[in-house]
């Protein structure tokens, strides 16, 4: 037991005199550190509305069911394909269409989530609703669901902006960069708390100047920034 452990530490400290050098090398070695981002903002391709519909609202004149097939009315008069945009949280959990519709008797307060495509959909609905008198309507999230798609492109913009500067510094002392020894990169300020204004129509086209003339609102909807950071550190020749 004993010579072996003597055997263990010799070869221990020959790997380490051997070591030793191109450890030495790797530390002596002259580099650049480089820290770029690049930003973009990006319209959302999905929102997603709230809608509450409560029959103490409507003094017992309108049950909560008649308020459902109302708003289901109005949203297929729109083309929406309700079986896959409209869910209805129930204790706790978003349910289908195809599920309430069938099996869950609406009670007295209920609240769906209505999947929309674009903020001029969007503005339809809620026009649409409104109509019938559901208002209680909000912008609840939105999402851009290309992010993957659109990372990739930041990262390799990034990393090209990275080298492209560091080539320069490096010319401007008669040196040349080399290899990448380490990279990191993060995405951040994906995306903030989802925003729904309105705006009167500001002239662009016929129709933005017809909806101007009888003073009709254009519902936008907040941008979301995503910015992809890269720190990386090329050696110098």
């Amino acid at each position: 037991m004993e010579r072996k452990l003597i055997t263990a530490t010799v070869i221990a400290m020959l790997l380490f005199i051997v070591g030793a050098p191109g450890m030495a090398q790797v530390q002596n070695q002259p580099y650049i550190d480089m820290s770029t981002s690049v930003e973009r903002q990006v319209t959302p391709n999905e929102l997603y509305l709230r809608i509450t519909i409560r029959e103490s609202d409507y003094k017992g004149k309108k049950s909560l069911e008649e308020m459902q097939e109302s708003m289901i009315g109005a949203l297929k008069a729109l083309r929406i394909d309700v079986p896959e945009s409209l869910t209805l949280n129930y204790m706790g959990s978003d349910i289908s269409y195809k599920l309430f519709s069938r099996q869950i008797k609406p009670r007295t307060e209920a609240t769906y989530m209505l999947k929309l495509s674009d903020a001029a959909i969007m503005q339809k609905v809620t026009a649409a609703l409104e109509e019938r008198q559901i208002s209680n309507i909000e912008l609840d999230h939105v999402k851009f669901t290309k992010e993957n798609e659109l990372k990739a492109e930041m990262a390799v913009e990034a990393m090209r902006q990275a080298q492209s500067e560091a080539r320069i510094l490096a010319g401007a002392i008669g040196q040349e960069i080399g290899k990448a020894l380490s990279i990191n990169s993060w995405m951040s300020g994906a995306q903030g708390m989802p925003r729904l204004y309105k705006a009167r129509a500001a002239g662009n086209g016929e129709e933005a100047m017809a909806d101007a003339a009888i003073g009709e609102p254009v519902i936008e909807v907040g941008k979301i920034t995503y910015r992809f950071n890269v720190n990386v550190r090329f050696e110098l020749k």
